[in-house]
């Protein structure tokens, strides 16, 4: 169960995320079993993830799940960008073969609820996953399920994209053990290895914190920087960029890692902070290259990388390297960890409180 924090900060919000993924593990069948369900009952060939913000970067990666789990042609994308094409043509499948999925942890986003209906009305299957089930999400649709992310009060979600990361996780994995798709042996494996980075999670903090203690006065001088990854951690990128950007108000943009040598590397200099998010696994062979580039070009000296696996001390005295052995598929939840501790601790440091908006702004992007 989610419980109010006695320290309903940013800080408190992610030290408060080992408990509620904790909590989505034992009460997963709240929210997997009707989704299995769900599967069981409808021939869905294709399936649209849509959401805003933090919600928009936890769909890249249950999209990517998707895909590998469940066997079906899946994509995110923001609600904006599902237009009347998409209505009208959603590739080769009739309406009943498409799968809306609108992610919205308030159930409040404007444009999330807008597209849900639009899905609705043209004869796709609407489903919510939200918090809240009855917010205005939930009018439009077929049906919802619980996103167990429990209410942040600060805006600047962190606890709420873990578990939504969490949760897209067990749903796609336990939809593709029922469709057959995924063995019993592979599918115990893949819910032991879930429970096991539960388990860990708070250690997995500590460790990012004494990083962030290791570097903090280089890491308060940020000016601009790139976040680089590859694979399923596209999403990683995405949320490191619009973290750090809407809390401690540095330019900062994600890339997948081959793009940022197609042109943007131009605009590096001294100044720039390059994060490299080189998980184990496929990709990682690549990562020393890009270093070796960066010191024999003399670039810039503020690179890091974050890692995990046997890579202790293997990337330089600014990595850090997770301790805990974890599947390609789960790294997105720790890899994500020292960016939140980067826009948390920085905004401590500088004195910015990220429960507050800006004196006399207004928020249009969700209902009241």
């Amino acid at each position: 169960m989610i419980t109010k924090l006695d320290d309903p900060s940013m800080y408190g919000y992610i030290k408060d995320t080992g408990h509620a993924l904790r909590n989505a593990y034992k009460e997963r069948a709240l929210f997997c079993d009707p989704f299995v369900d769900l599967m069981k009952s409808h021939d869905f060939k294709r399936v649209y993830l849509v959401g805003s913000g933090t919600s928009y970067n936890a769909s890249l990666y249950i999209a990517t799940l998707f895909q590998r789990y469940c066997k079906v042609e899946a994509s995110a994308g923001f609600p904006t960008r599902f237009d009347e094409s998409d209505i009208a043509t959603s590739g080769a499948y009739r309406p009943d073969q498409v799968l809306v999925i609108g992610v919205s942890q308030s159930g409040t986003s404007v444009s999330t609820i807008d597209v849900m209906r639009r899905a609705h009305e043209a004869g796709f299957y609407a489903l919510a996953l939200t918090d809240v089930m009855d917010s205005p999400v939930t009018e439009s649709v077929d049906s919802a399920i619980r996103l167990l992310t429990g209410k942040e009060e600060v805006h600047v979600e962190t606890r709420g994209y873990q578990v939504s990361l969490f949760e897209g996780y067990l749903l796609a994995m336990s939809a593709g053990h029922a469709l057959g798709t995924i063995d019993d042996a592979s599918f115990e494996a893949r819910l032991e290895a879930a429970r096991a980075l539960a388990e860990s999670y708070d250690h997995l903090v500590e460790q990012a914190d004494a990083w962030y203690d290791e570097n903090v006065f280089e890491l308060m001088a940020l000016t601009r920087g790139y976040v680089c990854t590859y694979g399923i951690n596209a999403c990683t990128a995405e949320e490191a960029e619009l973290k750090m950007n809407e809390t401690y108000h540095k330019p900062v943009r994600g890339y997948e890692l081959e793009e940022m040598i197609h042109g943007p590397h131009y605009a590096l200099d001294e100044n720039n902070y390059t994060f490299f998010v080189a998980p184990d696994g496929p990709g990682i062979e690549r990562i020393p290259s890009f270093l070796k580039w960066y010191e024999d070009n003399k670039v810039t000296e503020h690179v890091f990388v974050v890692t995990c696996g046997d890579h202790k001390g293997e990337f330089g005295p600014k990595s850090i390297c997770f301790e805990e052995e974890m599947p390609d598929e789960l790294t997105p939840l720790a890899m994500a960890i020292p960016f939140q501790i980067i826009s948390c601790r920085n905004c401590i440091n500088a004195k910015i409180d990220t429960r507050y908006r800006p004196a006399n702004r207004t928020s249009f992007a969700h209902l009241d």
